[in-house]
């Protein structure tokens, strides 16, 4: 028994507690990233149960809801998922515009695509607990909290899709992630766009301010690298008051949301029978922020191989993971990291339009050497 396990028996008595289910495969987080390894790992006929801390899939909403509309090739997207088609966006820097990107893609309503994803995992023969809650990963499996309750669920293969704070991260010694920090308002939109709009700032050190419409609404938000200074609160209260003046939102907030984005780069994303998908693994472009899409093709990858693995008894098989999700998307993630790199080195050395250019993929600088 290894040291963590140790420590965890004597913290929580494990080997008294009972064992509520045993699975091939046990998901943790039944995001995009979790619902998509589920599935791929129930096509190949091998047991599996998916796991998520919240008493309702997809709520609360924590994302700004801008896919590509090549996401459509990787998973179907349901017209009741869509809020709208945008045809790209608009860049801006210190509120004057000076890109306009044709990228086609969706704004989704996140919290109905969420819930039609893991209801189409339960579908595939995914069982699904809910209210339960993943304390931690030992070697005898993954040790839950359900209302107050502990318990054990042993498995074959883990695959942490649970975000930033993952308890499988935490099992294969990953160090804290880097992260930005995002809030997110819902308010009405004046008039109707196909655009969505990005928006840079010295006042908005790390990040940037979207307006991204849904017919009749829009979210408007803000991202900040902390670690650069600025307060999310105070910079998308001037954003807001910025878009009222223009005429562009109303003042009503509908929803208000906020989160966590790693920037950090990927993590370490396989360990013995450990995989980690999404957020976890650090799946996000680092500028944009951009991470369904690969934690969706991640899941994928990670559900195949967890098959793979369990019938032929060989956890080696799990070591391919990383080139694959690399071969997938890597050098999108590897360039955003490098890029964001360069921002954080170069933030208030370089005259800001610049070093915008340099870092933003609106602009040719972003994909020179």
């Amino acid at each position: 028994m290894c040291a963590q396990s140790l420590k965890m028996n004597a913290e929580f008595g494990i080997d008294e507690l009972p064992i509520l289910a045993k699975s091939d495969v046990v998901v943790i987080g039944a995001g995009p990233a979790g619902s998509s390894a589920a599935v791929a790992a129930a096509a190949g006929g091998v047991t599996v149960l998916m796991l998520d801390k919240k008493e309702q899939i997809g709520l609360p909403v924590q994302c700004a809801e801008y896919v590509p509309l090549s996401l459509a090739a990787e998973v179907p997207v349901p017209a009741e998922c869509i809020a709208q088609r945008v045809e790209g966006f608009i860049t801006y820097i210190h509120r004057e515009q000076v890109a306009q990107t044709r990228a086609p893609g969706y704004i989704l309503n996140r919290d109905v695509f969420d819930l039609y994803l893991a209801e189409r995992a339960v579908r595939a023969g995914v069982k699904l607990f809910t209210k339960a809650k993943a304390v931690a990963v030992t070697d005898q499996g993954v040790l839950i909290n359900q209302q107050g309750k502990l318990s054990m669920v042993k498995a074959g293969v883990v695959i942490g899709s649970e975000g930033p704070k993952s308890v499988v991260a935490q099992a294969i010694h990953c160090p804290p992630q880097v992260l930005a920090y995002a809030k997110q308002i819902t308010v009405k939109l004046r008039k109707k766009s196909q655009w969505a709009q990005i928006y840079f700032s010295p006042s908005i050190p790390g990040g940037y301010a979207w307006l991204f419409p849904k017919n009749d609404l829009a979210n408007v938000g803000v991202s900040i690298d902390l670690s650069l200074g600025g307060k999310v609160a105070t910079a998308l209260a001037e954003f807001q008051q910025y878009l009222i003046k223009e005429g562009v939102i109303s003042e009503e907030v509908i929803r208000t949301t906020g989160g966590a984005i790693p920037i950090g780069g990927p993590r370490m994303m396989q360990q013995k029978n450990l995989m980690l998908v999404g957020d976890a693994a650090g799946h996000t472009h680092a500028i944009s922020g951009e991470g369904i899409f690969p934690a969706i093709v991640a899941g994928k990858i990670a559900g195949s191989l967890a098959v793979d693995s369990i019938r032929t008894g060989d956890v080696n098989v799990l070591k391919q993971y990383p080139l694959q999700c690399f071969t997938r998307f890597g050098e999108f993630v590897k360039r955003g990291f490098e890029r964001k790199v360069e921002y954080n080195s170069n933030w208030g050395k370089m005259e800001f339009s610049v070093l915008v250019r340099k870092t933003w993929f609106a602009f040719p600088e972003y994909f020179e050497s």
